[in-house]
């Protein structure tokens, strides 16, 4: 399943909400996930950066990874994330035999 690294920038009602309330966003998280059938490897908060938390998630796909942000985003949590695709190295590995494969039938640019 892919792995994606999802760094979200709270709303100010979102920040407001969770200092008022102490509210468990962890659990909240891990919970939307699994709903979308993925798991929540990793949750961080961060601070003095341009985004306030890091969620490390392993999900079936792309659809249900947008699923899960876009309701996020619409729910007001975030007012701006930033997603990056993650892999393994044993990924890496596999790549290195793709590329051996293709070498032989790429053609670079001419000048």
């Amino acid at each position: 399943m892919p792995m994606f690294m999802l760094m979200g920038r709270y709303s100010p009602d979102a920040v407001k909400a969770m200092m008022d309330s102490g509210a468990d966003r962890e659990s909240a998280a891990r919970e939307a996930v699994a709903a979308a059938g993925g798991k929540l490897l990793g949750f961080y908060g961060m601070f003095g950066q341009d985004y306030h938390v890091a969620l490390i998630t392993d999900m079936p796909g792309n659809a249900e990874y947008i699923g899960t942000v876009a309701t996020a985003m619409m729910a007001g949590t975030f007012v701006a994330y930033k997603t990056i695709p993650l892999y393994t190295s044993a990924e890496l590995a596999k790549a290195s035999g793709i590329s051996k494969k293709v070498r032989s039938a790429y053609r670079p640019p001419a000048a």
